[in-house]
């Protein structure tokens, strides 16, 4: 059974939260959606839905919005994304959130909003605390959320609904491109029509071959996507191109923002004298496709130390399927032929058993636990 992790979802009760963009929506979405409503949309589709990410819904009140959210404790709420109305270097934020949403595309956001220098000083705080920006953009705005991106490489920031697109322009595709260039920007694959079966074809053609497929985060959207689409034919729609690809239904969803328990890895191997030299020399400048793919399989750190002809290394994890990302940095060609260059200047120490070529190690102290 398909496992999905909903990397973008709403809920509100209109009984507590007022939102006036309502007023200009169609019939379908005025009223109120909770948790149990979207957990029962997924049921009749018969997946595994763990939960998700909420989002903000730009209330008029965002105080009022972060304590009814805070105060559903919901277990299918998976973390939050909330409301900032003026990002800055002293924007206040709420505890316990993994990332915020200023809307771009909303009448009241000026063109340009996401270049000013007090913006992007929010940014940086944002990077500064590990918080992640979600980008809700006007299609025209896509260069200016790429050049505050690239004024601030250590942020992480998702670009929500594919930029919402309505039409594959050579302006949208340019700027596109040059989002999914940039190692710190993530997409999520929602925001579009369905009904047009050439459209979409050509739309996640174009976004799965743009964006690294460690990058692409599968999000319903719900119930916003029933004003274009309906819940259910856009998850089809998506499962069907990707394949239930659990990457883009769970996985990536799952690393971006923190969801799984870190695990440290430590390992010791021998380093042939002969070949010291020129192991430093690799590792002084790495294929960078291979640390792509490092980070893609969920490693967030990963050091090597040397002494003589001893190499000590420590490796964090955050996925949720060691052995499954391992397998995928192992079928990598690029990772293959790294190993290639890498594996001849090492051996095995003395004791490590069969199926081991770096030898693991077991804690015996750790500072933070006593």
């Amino acid at each position: 059974m398909l496992e999905i992790v909903d990397s973008h979802f709403h809920i509100w009760d209109l009984d507590v939260l007022h939102l006036p963009w309502l007023n200009s929506c169609k019939g379908v979405i005025k009223r109120s959606f909770s948790m149990d409503d979207l957990v029962k949309e997924y049921a009749k589709v018969g997946v595994d839905f763990k939960g998700g990410i909420y989002v903000e819904v730009d209330c008029d009140n965002a105080i009022k919005e972060d304590e009814y959210i805070f105060n559903l404790n919901s277990p299918y709420i998976l973390a939050k994304t909330m409301r900032v109305r003026n990002l800055s270097g002293h924007v206040r934020l709420p505890s316990g959130i993994v990332g915020v949403r200023e809307p771009l595309h909303i009448d009241t956001s000026p063109r340009g909003r996401c270049l000013e220098r007090s913006f992007i000083e929010g940014l940086e705080v944002l990077a500064e605390k590990g918080l992640i920006f979600e980008s809700c953009n006007r299609v025209e705005e896509l260069l200016d959320i790429y050049q505050a991106a690239a004024e601030v490489p250590s942020l992480k920031l998702v670009v929500n609904h594919c930029g919402n697109v309505s039409e594959l322009t050579p302006a949208y595709k340019e700027a596109m491109t040059k989002l999914a260039s940039l190692p710190n920007v993530y997409c999520k694959v929602s925001g579009f029509a369905t009904e047009d079966k050439v459209f979409v074809k050509e739309l996640l053609d174009f976004i799965s071959g743009t964006f690294d497929h460690g990058k692409l985060l599968y999000a319903s959207n719900y119930p916003v996507v029933e004003l274009y689409s309906s819940f259910e034919d856009h998850l089809n729609t998506v499962r069907e191109y990707f394949g239930d690809d659990p990457d883009i239904f769970s996985k990536n969803t799952k690393k971006l923002y923190k969801l799984n328990t870190p695990q440290v890895f430590a390992s010791v191997i021998k380093l042939r004298p002969e070949k010291a030299e020129y192991y430093k020399e690799l590792h002084a400048n790495p294929f960078s496709s291979v640390n792509k793919m490092i980070r893609e399989c969920g490693i967030t750190k990963y050091q090597i130390f040397n002494r003589d002809d001893l190499l000590f290394s420590i490796m964090v994890y955050e996925g949720d399927d060691f052995a499954y990302d391992m397998a995928k940095m192992a079928n990598d060609p690029e990772t293959q032929r790294w190993w290639r260059e890498t594996d001849p200047c090492q051996t095995r120490i003395e004791g490590a058993y069969k199926d081991e070529w770096w030898a693991s190690m077991d804690l015996v102290y750790d500072l933070n636990k006593k």
